[in-house]
């Protein structure tokens, strides 16, 4: 980063998530497609002789690399959740991946009802069931699925996280996460970091095999580099899907260990057991979801011994 702290830019300002999930997969595209193109591409095949004609640009060159690998990160970063939906297949039905999309929620809802079917009626040692059992929770079993491994991993994580308390992950989540301790936000950041990397990967090695085609379109001998990049692309993508479920666990049990703490923190008097935490994540629920057409819950309970203790 030598040649980015001339420009005023220091490691500090570089976090390792902004390094790994937005400037690597920037600088790798950008690295591929200038290689190609001072190699003679697309005019002609790549030559490596004319690609190290491209040392002249020496400093010089490498600074406007670096620049430009940085700046392609910093204007994808708000770009990092739109790109993350995408792999998951929250698409619009009448963009041009809609038949796609419709496609793999056809493929996906196939399945998870031979799964459920195999579940239900086959006995319950038989190791086809334990299989589905297995693959089942995977799955989103409440909401309709989605056209995408990722994006069935991440329902199905939201789906069950909190379930037992009836608790709504997805309304839970971002109240949880600002009652816990720094080590477990830690944890929790190196598991989301590792999903998200892997999916940007997937998305970058994809470009970069849409693009270099487009460059060695008509030098049949070169189309095994955009191959391979597709492949890596697949790789990348399956980490993504694995590293979801380690994501999805990891938020399961926080909100299995941490959830009273949140309780504590709103200073809302503790149920006795989980049958009464029920009923309470229930008003919690209602009280959240912020919606003006339904009546409003019976009302929650302070511990108002705890902040007159604390005040004093």
């Amino acid at each position: 980063m030598s040649q980015l702290s001339a420009l005023g830019v220091v490691d500090a300002d570089l976090t390792p998530r902004l390094k790994f999930v937005n400037i690597l997969p920037s600088a790798l595209l950008l690295t591929v497609v200038v290689s190609l193109i001072l190699a003679g591409a697309p005019a002609h095949a790549p030559d490596l002789d004319t690609l190290r004609n491209a040392r002249e640009y020496g400093w010089t060159g490498a600074v406007i690399a670096s620049v430009g690998a940085l700046v392609a990160g910093l204007l994808l970063q708000p770009l990092e959740l739109a790109s993350i939906r995408l792999l998951e297949g929250y698409v619009s039905a009448t963009g041009p991946l809609g038949p796609l999309a419709r496609v793999g929620t056809w493929v996906y809802a196939n399945r998870r009802s031979r799964l459920s079917w195999q579940h239900d009626h086959l006995p319950y040692e038989d190791p086809r069931a334990e299989a589905a059992r297995s693959r089942l929770t995977l799955m989103p079993d409440r909401a309709p699925v989605l056209p995408t491994a990722l994006g069935n991993r991440l329902r199905a994580a939201e789906e069950r996280a909190g379930r037992p308390y009836g608790l709504d992950a997805l309304l839970t989540w971002p109240r949880l996460y600002h009652a816990l301790p720094q080590e477990v936000l830690l944890t929790v950041s190196r598991s989301r970091n590792q999903l998200d990397t892997a999916a940007r990967l997937s998305l970058s090695f994809a470009l970069t095999s849409l693009v270099t085609a487009g460059l060695l379109l008509t030098h049949a001998w070169w189309l095994s580099l955009p191959a391979a990049f597709a492949v890596l692309s697949g790789f990348a993508y399956r980490s993504a899907v694995h590293a979801a479920t380690t994501y999805g666990n990891t938020v399961a049990a926080v909100v299995d260990v941490y959830r009273l703490r949140l309780l504590q923190e709103m200073r809302v008097a503790l149920p006795a057991d989980t049958e009464a935490e029920r009923t309470l994540n229930g008003r919690l629920t209602a009280l959240w979801s912020r919606n003006d057409q339904d009546p409003l819950p019976s009302p929650v309970k302070y511990d108002t011994g705890s902040v007159g203790s604390e005040g004093s």
